[in-house]
């Protein structure tokens, strides 16, 4: 820094030559003094426009999304008012085809049956009958039927005798003993195959308002109910409405391009803006509307922006009176202040450079203590499996038959040691994701056990996995963690026991759906039977920290982190919930074109050292006790004659004494010398020695085999590889194991 510093002032001398009796004149300054002042106003008021505008259309937005959910539950409830009216509907044909409309009108047990049927649908439902020529001959308003009711002249009974369709949907008129009605109409066909009459059910509008009304009060919004030829059969809340809808209307423009949408325009019959939603119910010739007043969405923003814009006035001001001060300050001092301040902005830029520089270096060492720690620890745990292993290796020949499965397991233990090491090295270098085509089926039951642990005793867990599921390209530890987070949220929810329920499946989108491009994917879902999620907590579950759980008890982070790992692999994650029905996670995982490579086998017992192959004479190098005297014994079992060293500088006093040694198997990390270093010294004054490098670093040596090292085995490594590099080394013929 000190050659930095006074190159910088070389450098200023430089820039600036000075001569004596010279006097350095103050430039003018006017023009930036306006720019500072005009900014000092400009930018806050700019930054308040672009906030403000921003702000509207994110509203704006929201309250268009929010209306299409409206719309959806508006839908299902309509659907489901229709659908259950044809349902009664195609009953009441069903029990009085091919009978006479005399024995009709007189039977009883039919009107009582279809009042038990009315009472049912929950409101004042009035179903009526009436033959071909529009008399009625049934209704549940009174039995028997009025000989003058008739529904000549009827929209619903017009349509139908003119063969307008099978059935109809109208509305039918207020009258002193049946409020307005939404009707639906099925033709009835006599035996001649000729129009017979209808059978209609009258809907009171009340079923739709009522339900509209109490779904949203809090803000200003209408809901309406209108056919697909502009008939306007219900609009919540009432008003002075014409019974058509004009054709070139924004709604009915819409209704006739699309099923379902959303358009923002003024209303033709009260002219107030408003935001709409609309929907086709199922296949009915009838379209759903929600509106929200444009207004009504805009009057929290109308406040904060009020607000916020008493800030920037403040903020405004509060800039304008410091730069009038700093101009001030400015004039007073520019002649002398020139150049002090170009040295301080210097110091200053200097002095930030260097805490920034200082803060990188704290985090760089805070992580290098991590990974050195965690390659540390794998180290010496390499070590003790090494020691383990080869003590096995020396129980091998010596264990009967009937307890080879435990010599078996023991091994895959080892191995499986080996691989947590590695995973600690993984962590430790903090890599990115390494997608590769795993094997989904393989994948989950590889990672049951953990699961079934996880989620307790309570909760049983199924699975449900198409055969044909195609393997998925995916980083295979962070899915089971991802899987691993799911299992106990389910399991939170979940308190009292439940089900557990894993499944995979194929799926293909033939356009992008929410952050999935079009593709082919691998559906991985989750499924609990617990309490599920309500609406407000289903919209929020993805945010980081969102927590429904107690204090403590979670960190809101387990969905964020599960998001993020699906969407960082090319997919998307969707989550289907409802109340006391449970909840499914699906993570929608990209297909992987290749087959999935094969899993390494299982480390099996390894066959009987043959004590009878000739070996060669060695020095065994290594500052652990356990695995050298374990290895040596090995060594020994397999024909070798064996020296051994617990440093570098016993191993160069042997190397001295014994000039048959013809191989130094040395440990890399050891005190004082290391084996990379001991190889040098060694090999010098023995040139034809070959030196075996052994080390506990999962990821190898930093620069790689040193110099002079013929092979470099990581352990904990079987002795079978050992032994062969041993021979190689000492240019013997391995033994047949």
């Amino acid at each position: 820094m000190l050659c930095n510093r006074a190159t910088d002032r070389a450098e200023d001398k430089a820039a600036v030559p000075v001569r004596a009796g010279a006097v350095r004149r103050p430039v003018r300054q006017a023009p930036v003094h306006l720019l500072l002042l005009g900014l000092s106003v400009l930018l806050p008021l700019a930054l308040f426009a672009w906030t403000a505008w921003s702000e509207r259309g994110h509203a704006l937005a929201e309250a268009e999304r929010a209306a299409a959910r409206t719309t959806a539950v508006l839908h299902e409830h309509a659907a489901r008012v229709l659908e259950t009216n044809e349902l009664v509907l195609s009953e009441v044909i069903r029990q009085t085809e091919g009978r006479p409309w005399e024995e009709i009108g007189g039977d009883g047990r039919l009107w009582s049956y279809l009042l038990r049927v009315a009472a049912d649908l929950g409101q004042p439902t009035d179903i009526t009958l009436a033959d071909a020529e529009g008399r009625v001959r049934m209704t549940t308003a009174r039995f028997p039927a009025a000989r003058d009711d008739s529904l000549v002249g009827q929209e619903d009974f017009e349509a139908l005798r003119g063969r307008q369709g099978w059935s109809y949907i109208g509305l039918s008129p207020e009258t002193a003993m049946a409020p307005r009605q939404v009707t639906v109409s099925r033709r009835r066909i006599g035996p001649d195959g000729r129009f017979d009459g209808i059978v209609r059910i009258g809907v009171p509008v009340g079923q739709f308002t009522e339900f509209w009304g109490r779904y949203a009060p809090s803000i200003r919004h209408v809901v309406g109910l209108a056919r697909s030829d502009g008939r306007l059969l219900s609009r919540w809340p009432a008003s002075d409405q014409p019974e058509w809808l004009p054709g070139d209307s924004p709604f009915m423009r819409n209704v006739l391009a699309r099923r379902d949408g959303s358009y923002t325009a003024f209303s033709r019959i009260d002219g107030v803006e408003r935001i709409n939603a609309f929907a086709q119910v199922k296949d009915y010739p009838l379209h759903i509307a929600f509106s929200v007043e444009t207004s009504a969405v805009l009057d929290a923003w109308t406040t904060r922006m009020q607000l916020l814009g008493a800030y920037t006035a403040l903020a405004a001001a509060a800039l304008l009176g410091m730069a009038l001060m700093a101009v001030r300050k400015y004039r007073e001092q520019q002649s002398a202040s020139g150049r002090w301040r170009e040295i301080a902005d210097r110091l200053a830029a200097e002095s930030a450079r260097r805490e920034q520089a200082e803060a990188a270096l704290r985090r760089a060492q805070t992580l290098e203590a991590v990974g050195q720690l965690t390659a540390g620890v794998a180290h010496d745990f390499n070590n003790l499996l090494q020691a383990i292993r080869s003590g096995l290796y020396l129980l091998s020949p010596r264990v009967p038959e009937s307890s080879r499965k435990v010599l078996d397991a023991s091994l895959q233990a080892v191995d499986r040691g080996a691989k947590l090491v590695r995973q600690l090295m993984v962590f430790s270098r903090r890599e990115a994701l390494e997608p590769r085509p795993v094997d989904v089926r393989a994948l989950i039951a590889g990672v049951g056990e953990l699961l079934q642990k996880a989620v307790g005793a309570p909760v049983a867990i199924e699975t449900a996995i198409d055969a044909d599921v195609a393997p998925a390209l995916v980083d295979p530890t962070q899915a089971e963690l991802a899987m691993l987070n799911l299992a106990i949220n389910a399991r939170d929810a979940m308190p009292q026991g439940g089900t557990l329920t894993i499944g995979a499946r194929n799926a293909s989108l033939a356009e992008p759906q929410g952050a999935a491009p079009a593709g082919d994917y691998v559906v991985l879902s989750v499924s609990d039977t617990g309490m599920g999620m309500p609406p407000e907590v289903l919209e929020r579950v993805l945010e980081p920290f969102f927590t429904t759980k107690a204090v403590g008890k979670g960190t809101g982070l387990g969905l964020s982190m599960v998001h993020g790992f699906v969407t960082q692999s090319g997919g998307d994650l969707r989550i289907e919930s409802r109340p006391g029905l449970g909840t499914t996670v699906s993570l929608w995982l990209p297909r992987a074109v290749a087959a999935p490579a094969p899993e390494a086998e299982p480390s099996a017992a390894p066959a009987a050292p043959d004590a009878n192959g000739m070996g060669c004479s060695l020095l065994l190098v290594d500052d652990d006790a356990l695995a050298r005297l374990a290895t040596a014994a090995a060594l020994r079992e397999l024909g070798h004659e064996v020296a051994e060293a617990r440093d570098g500088e016993e191993a160069l006093i042997v190397l001295g004494q014994r000039r048959d040694l013809r191989v130094m198997v040395t440990d890399y990390a050891m005190p004082q010398m290391n084996g990379a270093e001991l190889a040098l010294v060694a090999r010098r004054g023995r040139p034809d020695l070959t030196v075996i490098m052994i080390t506990g670093y999962a990821a190898g040596l930093p620069g790689g085999k040193p110099p002079g090292v013929q092979r470099l085995l990581r352990k904990p490594f079987r002795m079978e590889e050992l032994d062969a590099a041993v021979r190689e080394a000492a240019g013997l013929e391995a033994v047949a194991g």
